[in-house]
């Protein structure tokens, strides 16, 4: 009976073949290979298994957003002269260094007087987008702008805003938030 314990050699390299295929072959390579032994940019993206990786893992600028959001709000009414026909700015948002951002704005429009167009404008360095709504006693609105820009250095974002009637325009509640983004390709379709 101990003849058949000790085995042939044979025996005892077919035993550790066994164990290394069912998994021991992992534990012994953990032991031997450690993060020294990888070559910068040796992992790559396809070698990482999805949904592996933890936020706290990840520099948030490599995900395309660089730099801080901003924002600027204020409550109090701003009001716009009647019979104004060009548009005057409600409020700015200053933009301390260069860098690409989403801008939007909101604002509350209120008057007296019969029903007019009036026209508000986001605006970020040569790029703005306008907003056209109808206002009167009994139609206030918000309006929401949006615009896209990249600054070549600091600047300053403006809300401003029209009124062709008679009555004066009370524009309150705006607010302006910038967005950081990496980069913007934009193209304007006619």
């Amino acid at each position: 009976m101990s003849k058949m314990l000790r085995g042939s050699p044979a025996i005892l390299i077919a035993v550790i073949a066994l164990f290394v295929a069912i998994g021991g072959g992992y534990a012994i390579g953990a032991g031997f290979i450690g993060t020294g032994d990888l070559k910068n940019q040796a992992v790559t993206n396809k070698k990482i298994k999805k949904n592996t990786i933890k936020g706290n893992r990840v520099d948030e600028a490599s995900l395309g957003a660089t730099g801080t959001g901003l924002s600027v709000s204020q409550a109090t009414v701003t009001p716009v002269p009647a019979s104004t026909t060009t548009a005057q700015t409600v409020l700015t948002l200053q933009v301390p260094q260069a860098g690409s951002y989403l801008f939007i704005s909101k604002a509350v429009l209120a008057k007296g007087g019969l029903q007019t167009q009036v026209n508000c404008l986001l605006t970020a360095g040569g790029d703005s987008d306008r907003s056209l709504e109808a206002v009167d006693a009994s139609n206030n609105t918000t309006i929401v702008n949006t615009v896209a820009h990249t600054f070549g250095a600091a600047g300053a974002v403006t809300l401003a805003c029209d009124d062709p009637d008679t009555a004066q325009l009370f524009v309150t509640d705006k607010r302006i938030v910038g967005v950081p983004v990496g980069a913007l390709s934009s193209s304007t379709i006619p």
